[in-house]
């Protein structure tokens, strides 16, 4: 039976026949996995062309593999599955981490996550993997419901009576009895379809949640008639072109896509196979930008603008635009925050900030006049408060602040907005 781990982003896998028997433990930030899965993830580390997702290592003699900053879902080619969660505090509970994650996926919107329901949030005691396959049985389900759609296809076949056009051209002499015949027919068995009964043939080998079984082959029933595709890429290509009639197919084949082609963010090679992973960098920032957008309606909020450069040259012309990930005005307030995906200690030295995170900050400050500037890092059992403010200057000040993922995102927001409106004297809406 295929194996499923779970581990925190930046966790260490190591080799099961090498540990000593009192470390053969899993843990969320190590894993003990066989050799063969262990030359699998190795020959995955080393691989060129390929996002950085893992790093091998020799230590003392032993052998380590570290996962560096993705979650979701990692699946080999021997059908292994490794389930990555994001790093938070040292006691947030399994449960707490997954929700997390679901959480910031919702925040895509290029990708189905958003459609994730209440219902799904709280099978948060699942993997991720049999909690996405319950999404798409829900969005099947609701199809089915409804009716599966039927179109007219274009059909060639031998027939005792003349149906549609005979084409005489492919009239068979050694069989006069047999008509050469095209003719159109209402059926069920088309492209969107056939797209879908793949998808619910290929979760039903890889579910291992007894409910979500039990869905998929009644789905397989009741989608009998209906052929798997054969030739995917091909046919989600024309899928992107269907008939308005088929826009309430849309949620499903974007699961679909998701399940079966490995759509996400990234792509990591041969020795992986439908993995569904995320740098958490960019999904935390996306996951707090669209939180503004959405929960401070008051401010203009636009995330990563492009409005500064850094300089200009000799000839006039700017160079090296500047990016900030937030900004957002009100009357004569510039606010610049920018998000990283990072723990920061007030124990460590300088609490654990990059020097060039400040740089960057100062620039922005510089350029965008800003009134206020803002570091969020995701918070932890040691920087659950803001640090004290730091100044550039007598007119520019820098705030660092946590930010939960493990509360709602409007409670999350609400937080950190309560701050940054008392800085600048507004209240809250």
């Amino acid at each position: 039976m295929p194996q499923h781990f779970t581990i925190t982003e930046h966790g260490y896998i190591r080799r099961l026949s090498t540990a000593l028997r009192k470390e053969q433990t899993d843990t969320l930030s190590a894993i003990f996995v066989s050799d063969s899965t262990f030359e699998l993830l190795k020959q995955l580390s080393f691989q060129a062309n390929t996002d950085p997702l893992l790093t091998y290592s020799v230590q003392k003699g032993g052998e380590f593999i570290r996962i560096k900053n993705y979650v979701g879902v990692l699946q080999l080619a021997d059908r292994t599955q490794i389930e990555i969660l994001p790093k938070i505090a040292l006691h947030t509970q399994l449960p707490e981490m997954r929700l997390a994650l679901l959480r910031m996926l919702r925040t895509v919107p290029e990708l189905p996550f958003h459609r994730l329901s209440q219902a799904q949030l709280q099978q948060a005691h699942l993997p991720v993997w049999e909690i996405f396959i319950s999404a798409f049985i829900a969005e099947i389900e609701q199809l089915t419901r409804q009716g599966i759609q039927k179109s007219y296809e274009t059909v060639e076949e031998q027939s005792r009576f003349l149906k549609g056009k005979w084409q005489y051209h492919r009239q068979n002499h050694a069989h006069p009895e047999l008509l050469a015949v095209e003719h159109d027919q209402f059926i069920a068995d088309i492209l969107p379809n056939r797209l879908l009964k793949t998808c619910i043939e290929f979760l039903a080998k890889r579910s291992h949640y007894l409910p979500n079984q039990a869905k998929l082959r009644k789905l397989r029933f009741i989608w009998d008639e209906i052929q798997p595709s054969s030739t995917l890429t091909e046919d989600f290509q024309k899928a992107q072109h269907l008939a308005r009639s088929f826009d309430r197919y849309t949620q499903a084949l974007k699961w679909a896509k998701i399940l079966l082609m490995n759509q996400s963010w990234s792509t990591f090679g041969k020795n992986t196979n439908e993995s569904l992973l995320f740098p958490t960098e960019q999904l935390f920032e996306r996951y707090v930008a669209q939180g503004f957008k959405r929960y401070c309606q008051e401010y203009e909020v636009v995330y990563q603008e492009t409005a500064h450069y850094l300089l200009q040259r000799h000839d006039g012309k700017p160079q090296f635009k500047l990016r900030p990930d937030l900004v957002l005005r009100l009357h004569k307030h510039v606010i610049v925050i920018d998000i990283k995906w990072k723990r920061i200690s007030p124990e460590a030295p300088n609490y654990g900030i990059d020097q060039a995170d400040l740089y960057q900050l100062y620039a922005y400050g510089q350029k965008y006049r800003a009134t206020e500037l803002y570091l969020l890092y995701p918070a932890h059992e040691s920087f659950t408060t803001p640090l004290p403010a730091f100044r550039f200057d007598d007119a520019l000040q820098l705030i660092i602040l946590p930010f939960d993922i493990t509360q709602p995102l409007s409670t999350a927001i609400g937080t950190v907005r309560a701050i940054i409106d008392h800085q600048t004297n507004t209240p809250m809406s």
